[in-house]
């Protein structure tokens, strides 16, 4: 017989709106236990509509692809105001995909098939197919205003690289394609500027959503074009490539377009971060990693040694990691302060063991 006293308070008595309440004030490490608790809960806190200041703060994610079997995949979240790692629910994905990408609270699988969740739910919607499927296109996620069961999100998918038979096609690898959820329907869009065809998947790409704008920019080369959301169109292709400057991302950081890399200085290598005029597109220098912290993501002995350095960034962070030897040496952050512009670097905590079984 229970022991409750049905005149007391019953959480399952709750409202909805009044449950979500309660669920949006938990730190992260209760809010993923919670996810586990039940249906509802979980529903509530992976809806794309689900806020809470302890998601706030941007997440640091690593997808671990198992060496055998797809359905030992795992995923890692680190939540910069605890300092933790976390490991997510796990994802069944029946598209035995190896192409896996992540944006603003969703993971993706763009190869055979696209398909996507949101990262606090176990469970894959699969969309109506891609005009082009690619591997490793840029992917990004933004609001319309509009209404509906997914609450105005639409997907932007640009670029990647096309197979027919199993050969890279070489027409179609500059395609833009935009994904309503509402209607299940992919628009096709102008293409990606000719200047970015010799490279143009993720992996040579970087990519940022600002102020109704989704920029690319090549690692290498320094080009950058932004795509309009609203009237469709691409800008101008212009040079970023401050002096010295090997290779560098661009991302969003505080409401502001910076451009982050490795440089070749007088004084060295360094790793600058330099803040971009969204006007004129002119460069300032801002930040500069601590040379220790900078080491800290390499072997000193390789000759190439930061050639496998990656950098993301969303809201006040920005992440630097070794892609590579992300199991051997930690990840660092720089975190800048909305109040005075001033910047903090630190090392992020080491990977959970289970990382070590993945590739």
């Amino acid at each position: 017989m229970s022991d409750h006293n049905p005149k007391e308070p019953n959480i399952n008595t709750l409202s909805i709106d009044l449950t979500e309440l309660i669920l949006s004030s938990l730190p992260i490490p209760s809010l993923l236990r919670a996810s586990s608790v039940c249906n509802l809960w979980r529903s509530l806190i992976s809806s794309p509509s689900f806020t809470s200041p302890s998601l706030s703060s941007p997440w640091f994610f690593l997808f671990g692809l198992h060496n055998t079997s797809s359905r030992n995949n795992q995923s890692f979240a680190f939540d910069p105001l605890s300092n933790s790692w976390f490991l997510l629910p796990s994802l069944h994905d029946d598209s035995s995909s190896s192409s896996f990408l992540g944006s603003s609270g969703f993971l993706f699988t763009t190869t055979p098939k696209f398909s996507y969740t949101p990262l606090l739910k176990s469970s894959w919607r699969l969309t109506s197919s891609l005009k082009y499927s690619r591997v490793n296109p840029l992917l990004g996620v933004f609001h319309d205003g509009s209404s509906g069961v997914h609450r105005g999100f639409k997907f932007i998918v640009v670029g990647g690289v096309r197979f027919i038979g199993g050969l890279v096609d070489i027409e179609d690898r500059l395609a833009v394609e935009i994904y309503d959820p509402n209607h299940d329907s992919w628009e096709l869009c102008p293409a990606l500027p000719a200047d970015f065809r010799s490279r143009n998947s993720s992996q040579s790409l970087s990519s940022d959503l600002l102020k109704g704008k989704f920029y690319v920019f090549g690692i290498y080369s320094g080009f950058v074009s932004s795509f309009d959301m609203r009237n469709h169109v691409w800008s101008e292709v212009q040079s970023l490539r401050p002096p010295g400057i090997i290779f560098s991302f661009m991302i969003s950081c505080n409401d502001m377009l910076v451009l982050a890399g490795m440089c070749n200085a007088p004084r060295g290598p360094s790793f600058n971060i330099w803040r971009i005029d969204e006007r004129t597109m002119e460069l300032s220098e801002i930040y500069l990693m601590p040379q220790s912290l900078l080491y800290s993501l390499v072997d000193d002995e390789e000759d190439d040694k930061f050639a496998s350095l990656k950098c993301v960034g969303m809201s006040n962070l920005i992440y630097v990691f070794n892609e590579e030897y992300h199991q051997k040496y930690h990840a660092c952050l720089c975190e800048i302060s909305a109040d005075n512009g001033k910047c903090s670097w630190r090392r992020v905590p080491q990977l959970p063991l289970a990382v070590n079984k993945f590739s």
